[in-house]
């Protein structure tokens, strides 16, 4: 897998689902990803009632690195990076995070997946139309007949016989899906600082907890102004701060904070419809993430598209075919979901410079064009740091 010298393909045994193999070891659930033994380390000398997981969407070590001084809480802290599991997109890795299952088992691959059942393509985090952003009934179009799985959630509590507590502190723009996972275990907070008194509430109470905290930016921020904008300064300045006032407040606890994925700038918008070489040989719609595209071509002209997209597009991303990708190992190891080959399509597009890839049939909406993205395979993609106090 060494295309490129920056490039950071996934490593399952020291990846960020490492996080989640150690938790569930710790409450005697079985795992078949190998664990963090940085985490285990910790978790055996202190053995703590309380286990908190905190979770900052798009927090890479590069964009730690970039806006925060060697002192700070969250970098004096860090013990490492890990890999994401792929495609580093919050879709994929929470899913992996909230199943304990790597992406070739669980298959929620992307924000936006094509399911042949409806000639469809849904944004399956808000479940809503890709393209024209209408909600779309679970009644009528349920993704889960396809695609539910067992959360980590309730593996522990039944082997723990629900003597742990468990405690999702989220974001109060947490996405329907997420919303969903957590269930009973939601409590939505409106600032980070409410985020943090939450669980500091939490760890006082009698009993044994474990608690995910699940925080927005700088996801939003990245996307919307790129990696060096003075806005993820100020918000991961003010992170580190109440990090460093509430992190000893959390009594009998171990606390591990890490990233579901990092940031890219990106320079060049390419959108699929308008390269009419390639969208002439789609014989449905694309989709997965932007750095991250899945596309189907029409049968017998694979080798056609391939040497047309490496005439087009091959300086910034690297086309696999989807059997390539599969033996590569980027989805990981395990049973094979039924629909992961569903939703891959013929080949794969990876993002290995500044650019991304849209698409839009007629009569849709408008793609964002964003100015920082992920899914893609660059280090500051895929590198996210491991913090633990």
């Amino acid at each position: 897998m060494n295309f490129q010298q920056n490039i950071v393909c996934p490593d399952y045994n020291h990846s960020n689902l490492g996080i989640i193999s150690s938790v569930l070891n710790y409450y005697a659930v079985p795992s078949s990803t190998k664990s963090s033994a940085d985490v285990d380390s910790l978790l055996v000398q202190k053995h703590p009632r309380n286990v908190i997981f905190l979770l900052i969407d798009a927090m890479g070590t590069g964009i730690l690195n970039r806006h925060l001084p060697e002192d700070s809480f969250l970098r004096s802290h860090r013990r490492g990076d890990l890999t994401a599991v792929y495609p580093c997109t919050t879709v994929c890795v929470t899913s992996s995070f909230f199943s304990g299952l790597q992406p070739v088992s669980h298959a929620w691959l992307a924000w936006s997946l094509y399911f042949k059942e409806w000639d469809e393509c849904i944004e399956v985090f808000p479940y809503r139309d890709a393209f024209t952003g209408e909600p779309i009934d679970p009644n009528e179009k349920n993704i889960l007949d396809f695609m539910g799985f067992r959360t980590i959630f309730e593996q522990i509590e039944a082997a723990a016989d629900r003597k742990i507590k468990i405690d999702c502190i989220f974001t109060d723009v947490a996405r329907q899906r997420l919303v969903q996972i957590a269930g009973d275990h939601l409590t939505k907070a409106h600032t980070l600082e409410e985020l943090f008194q939450n669980i500091e509430l939490k760890c006082a109470e009698e009993g044994n907890h474990f608690i995910i905290g699940y925080w927005k930016s700088p996801d939003d921020l990245l996307h919307n102004n790129g990696l060096s904008h003075e806005s993820v300064t100020e918000f991961l300045s003010k992170t580190d701060s109440l990090l460093e006032q509430y992190a000893p407040r959390f009594s009998d606890a171990v606390g591990i904070i890490s990233a579901d994925h990092g940031m890219q700038d990106i320079f060049n918008h390419f959108h699929l419809d308008q390269i009419s070489p390639l969208s002439e040989l789609m014989n449905h719609y694309p989709s997965g993430d932007p750095r991250a595209k899945a596309i189907s071509v029409i049968p017998e002209k694979e080798d056609l598209f391939a040497s047309r997209f490496e005439r087009e597009l091959g300086d910034e991303f690297i086309l696999l075919s989807a059997d390539e990708f599969l033996r590569r190992g980027f989805l990981g190891e395990g049973p094979l979901h039924p629909k992961v080959k569903d939703f891959l399509g013929s080949f794969i597009a990876l993002g290995v410079g500044h650019s991304d890839l849209l698409y839009a049939p007629p009569g849709a909406k408008p793609p964002k064009e964003f100015k920082g993205h992920h899914a893609g395979l660059t280090e500051d993609e895929m590198q996210v740091p491991l913090i633990l106090f």
